[in-house]
C-alpha cells in the first residue's frame, strides 16, 4: 500500500515539473508578428496552465510561475504596442514621401502638346520615392520643352536642390527663346543654389511644331533613338559642361537637331541607367536590351526595361535611375 501511495505521489508531482515552463508559453507570441489579442490569449493560456499544473505544488513555486507569466505577458504586450506605433509611423512617413514626391518633384503627364510621355523611377534606396533625379514637360510658345536631369550629391539637400532646379527650368522654359539661353541662366542659378559645391547634369529638349527636335546636353547621357525596332545612341550631340560648371567651357552650348521619322521614339535616362553596373562591375547594355524588348507597345517595353534594370543592378549600382520615354505626335510627320 505504501508503494502505491509513493507512485501516486510521484505521478501527482510530474505535472509540476512543467510549471516553470509556463512563462515560456506566455512568450510564444514574441516569436512572430502577433497582435495584442494573441499576446493576451497566450498569457491567459499560461495562467490556466499554472492553475492546472500547480495543483498540490508548493505555494512558492506557484507564485513564482504566476509572477513569471504576468511579467512576460506585460513585457510582450508593451513591445507589441511599441511595434505597432513604429509601423504606423513608418506608414505615415511613406505616405508623406509619396505626397512630397507628387508636390515637389512631380512626374510629367501622359501627354503635353501632343507629345506622349511615360516615366519610370528606380530609387537607390528600396522604398524611397524622392531623390535627385528630375524630369519635366511644358507646353510653351516655343513648342513642347522637356527636361531630364540628375543633381549631384546625396540626402535631403539634394531633394531641395532638385525641386528648386525644376522650378527654375519651368519658369525659363516659358520665357527664354533658345535652349542655350535656358542652360546659361540655369547654370547661374545652380551655382548660386549649390554654393559652388555641386552641379546638375541635364538634357534639354525642344519639340517644335514643324517636327524638329532640338537637344542640348549639359554633361548628360545622350538619348536613345528607337527606329525600326532597333535602339541606338543618338549621334551628333556634343555635350557641354554640367549646369553649375559651364564657366569651365566658356559657356559653350552646342545643340543638335533631328527629325524623327514616323513611329520613332526617344528614351532619355539618367546616369543611374546609363552607367549602371552589376555586382561584377559590368555596365548595363541598355541599347542591346532595349532593342531586344522592342516590337511591342513602347509603354510595355519600358515596363520590361524597368524590371530588367532592377534585376541587373541588384547588388551592384546603387544610384537613382530615371527613364523618360518620348513619342512625338504623328501630325508632325504629315509633311
Amino acid at each position: 500500500m505504501a508503494g502505491v501511495c509513493a507512485l501516486l505521489g510521484r505521478a501527482l508531482e510530474l505535472p509540476q515539473l512543467f510549471l516553470p515552463l509556463m512563462p515560456a508559453v506566455a512568450a510564444l507570441p514574441a516569436m512572430g508578428r502577433s497582435g495584442g489579442r494573441d499576446v493576451l490569449g497566450a498569457g491567459a493560456a499560461a495562467l490556466g496552465g499554472v492553475a492546472l499544473l500547480g495543483w498540490g505544488a508548493r505555494p512558492v513555486n506557484v507564485i513564482a510561475a504566476l509572477a513569471g507569466v504576468l511579467t512576460v505577458t506585460a513585457l510582450i504586450r508593451a513591445a507589441a504596442r511599441r511595434s505597432r506605433r513604429q509601423e504606423t509611423k513608418l506608414a505615415r512617413l511613406g505616405r508623406l514621401a509619396q505626397v512630397t514626391q507628387a508636390a515637389v518633384l512631380p512626374r510629367p503627364p501622359e501627354s503635353v502638346g501632343g507629345v506622349r510621355l511615360d516615366a519610370r523611377y528606380l530609387a537607390a534606396t528600396p522604398g524611397a520615392t524622392v531623390g535627385g533625379d528630375i524630369c519635366g514637360a511644358e507646353r510653351t510658345p516655343f513648342g513642347v520643352r522637356l527636361l531630364i536631369g540628375d543633381v549631384s550629391g546625396k540626402g535631403l539637400d539634394v531633394v531641395a536642390t532638385a525641386a528648386e532646379t525644376l522650378h527654375i527650368w519651368r519658369e525659363l522654359a516659358h520665357h527664354e527663346s533658345s535652349l542655350a539661353g535656358i542652360a546659361l541662366r540655369m547654370d547661374t542659378a545652380v551655382t548660386r543654389i549649390h554654393h559652388h559645391d555641386g552641379f546638375v547634369t541635364a538634357l534639354l529638349i525642344n519639340v517644335y511644331d514643324d517636327g524638329r527636335v532640338e537637344l542640348l546636353s549639359c554633361g548628360h547621357p545622350p538619348p536613345l533613338l528607337v527606329r525600326g525596332g532597333r535602339a541606338s545612341w543618338l549621334a551628333g550631340l556634343d555635350a557641354t559642361a554640367p549646369l553649375g560648371l559651364m564657366e569651365m567651357v566658356q559657356d559653350r552650348c552646342p545643340t543638335a537637331v533631328v527629325r524623327p521619322a514616323p513611329d520613332d521614339w526617344l528614351l532619355l535616362c539618367t546616369d543611374g541607367v546609363a552607367e549602371c553596373r552589376n555586382g561584377a562591375g559590368e555596365f548595363y547594355p541598355l541599347a542591346e536590351r532595349l532593342t531586344a524588348f522592342c516590337g511591342r507597345e513602347p509603354t510595355v517595353v519600358l515596363d520590361d526595361l524597368e524590371v530588367d534594370l532592377a534585376r541587373y543592378r541588384d547588388g551592384g549600382c546603387r544610384d537613382d535611375a530615371m527613364m523618360l520615354l518620348i513619342r512625338p505626335p504623328s501630325r508632325q510627320h504629315s509633311g
